[in-house]
């Protein structure tokens, strides 16, 4: 199998020559033998014309793109008096020189890698205007290049602000799933084997499947289904301002939405008491008027354990 790596300039050359003289209508037999023993030669080979016919099939839209240096010019250039087959081969020669230059900008461009720690926040300005709000503990790789714009989320989350570019796809890969922009603001939240995009505005698609306004649709390793469903947009970007809002939420999931900004660990004495609701806006950093509101709240008591990090939720009867 041919290495997936980028092939260096001299090899990318050659492979869209014969890429070009291979879809020409002047192409022999013997071209395309001669062309077989290059491509067998050697993997390095198989890897550059691989590249050739993605870097071509990427930049099909572009083609038409009056700003690509060299293009305009190629059609342009057609003087009469040259015979069809130098002019094919000029123009061949202008149009992958203009690829080149794309090409070679599109595949050394510069991945970079942003993280947060436990409870800290962060916003990215991206080159093209976009904006990365990351939350606690996330950590995602930029990349932006002369066709495309591809984030990857590791983990955590984070709100996309995506300044729209129609010839130039923002692209979100997170395990096996893409989600393109369509001039919108989406939420990402992935944590463990659970994930999450909410839209804020505007639309994404998500695999090809469109995703609008107000809805979310979540994935689960525990489900071969996702699940789709409406939802209040600023409960889900309320952290972006430093609060969490709950509303009827079971206990077990709001704990677990605390222990991604503190360094702590909720355990439960009964089980049932996972299962008592809560409702209420609390803010992220504040864990102690969390406490002290939930046991007001709910007939509970929190007690923390001698190793600091440990709480325990018991329950406790309330007089009449």
């Amino acid at each position: 199998m041919p290495a997936s790596g980028p092939p260096d300039e001299q090899l990318l050359k050659q492979a869209l020559k014969w890429f070009f003289l291979l879809q020409s209508e002047h192409c022999t037999d013997k071209d395309r033998r001669k062309f077989n023993r290059w491509f067998c030669k050697n993997e390095a080979h198989q890897t550059a014309y691989a590249h050739a016919e993605r870097l071509w099939s990427e930049t099909d839209r572009l083609k038409e793109t009056p700003d690509i240096p060299g293009l305009r010019e190629a059609r342009q250039r057609r003087p009469k008096h040259q015979p069809a087959g130098i002019l094919g081969w000029a123009l061949f020669f202008l149009i992958s020189s203009a690829l080149m230059s794309i090409g070679w900008l599109e595949y050394s461009a510069e991945t970079i890698t942003y993280s947060t720690r436990l409870g800290e926040q962060r916003l990215i300005s991206l080159a093209d205007g976009s904006r990365i709000n990351m939350n606690t503990a996330t950590r995602l790789h930029v990349r932006i290049s002369y066709l495309q714009r591809k984030i990857t989320l590791d983990t955590g989350e984070a709100v996309f602000d995506v300044a729209h570019e129609t010839w130039r796809p923002f692209v979100v890969h997170t395990d096996k799933l893409q989600i393109r922009d369509i001039g919108t603001r989406f939420n990402i939240h992935k944590q463990q084997d659970e994930i999450s995009i909410t839209v804020l505005e505007g639309a994404v698609e998500i695999d090809g499947v469109r995703l609008d306004e107000g809805y979310q649709q979540h994935y689960s390793s525990r489900s071969d289904h996702a699940i789709l469903r409406p939802v209040n947009t600023e409960q889900i970007a309320a952290w972006q301002h430093g609060r969490l809002i709950f509303r009827q939420t079971p206990l077990a999931a709001v704990t677990a939405e605390l222990e991604r900004y503190h360094p702590v660990h909720f355990i439960f004495t009964d089980p049932a008491i996972a299962h008592e609701t809560l409702s209420g806006t609390f803010g992220t950093r504040d864990l102690p008027l969390f406490l002290s509101s939930l046991e007001k709240a709910l007939p509970v008591r929190v007690k923390k354990l001698p190793d600091g990090q440990t709480l325990l939720i018991d329950r406790i009867n309330k007089k009449m």
